[in-house]
């Protein structure tokens, strides 16, 4: 999944580790014999998919559905236009100029069960929603304690989470998970590309949001919704108000905004 997975101390990696390395087989855009780009060498029609494979694409899907398409499994071949190609560590720091490719609808799939239909070419990009469940998994499997994965993580008991700028926050139990675009970028021609895209140009967002930190029930569901309330871009902090989320936001020249349910959490901290 491209990042470290770190638990509390004292928890026993052992019962974990075999959970991430099985859905990375089984599901990275980087592993070559992956099923998940088994299917995309075949991006158009009828398949045949694993159990897991579908599951997370039913999560993906619902991430879909839940975000107005903002957050979407199609938009693999616009991540591959923008030059991400391959594992973060192996991309070249520059290349040749890049068109953005056009982010398909979810209208076009069709799950169901294990049977995946695509009525036009669609590569899938399944990594938010796998890492974000996988930790959720893990903490389930533990019972306990607290599971981070690339500083994304989910806690059955209180923790001191530090956040994007220098601040720290107290999360009681659930999920928290910070959306950004300041560490994974590249060039081409020039430009500056990242992994983030937004689905209505197929280019990586020009949101200005550096980071986006939410918190949720669970880590998918705030890795889904940070990554929703950055590509909005300045109606971020409404919409989570209206899901009744709490986010933090980072602009690019590092001035910190929160939406009116995260300082509402911070006061209730403050005050016990």
């Amino acid at each position: 999944m491209g990042c470290d997975v770190v638990l509390a101390p004292g928890l026993p990696v052992a019962a974990v580790r075999p959970l991430f390395d099985e859905r990375d087989r089984r599901l990275s855009r980087f592993i070559e014999s992956s099923e998940l780009n088994r299917l995309n060498a075949r991006p158009r029609g009828v398949a045949v998919v694993s159990e897991e494979l579908a599951s997370m694409l039913s999560l993906a899907l619902d991430a879909a559905h839940a975000t107005g398409g903002l957050v979407t499994p199609s938009v693999g071949g616009a991540m591959l236009a923008a030059g991400y190609d391959r594992d973060f560590a192996l991309i070249s720091p520059d290349g040749e100029p890049v068109e953005p490719a056009a982010v398909p609808s979810v209208a076009s799939m069709i799950l169901r069960g294990r049977i995946l239909l695509r009525a036009e070419p669609l590569l899938l990009d399944l990594n938010g929603v796998v890492k974000g469940r996988t930790v959720d998994d893990a903490l389930a499997l533990l019972g306990d304690g607290w599971v981070s994965a690339g500083g994304d993580l989910a806690t059955a008991a209180p923790i001191v989470v530090g956040l994007p700028g220098g601040d720290v926050v107290t999360l009681d139990r659930g999920g928290l998970a910070t959306s950004s675009v300041a560490g994974r970028s590249w060039l081409r021609g020039g430009e500056r590309q990242h992994h983030l895209i937004d689905p209505h140009t197929g280019s990586p967002t020009r949101s200005r949001w550096r980071d986006v930190t939410v918190a949720a029930p669970t880590c998918l569901a705030a890795d889904v919704h940070a990554k929703a309330a950055l590509l909005l871009d300045g109606a971020g902090p409404d919409w989570l108000d209206d899901r009744g989320l709490a986010g933090r936001f980072v602009d690019h020249a590092g001035v910190v905004v929160t939406n009116r349910t995260w300082a509402d959490g911070v006061a209730l901290e403050a005050a016990a």
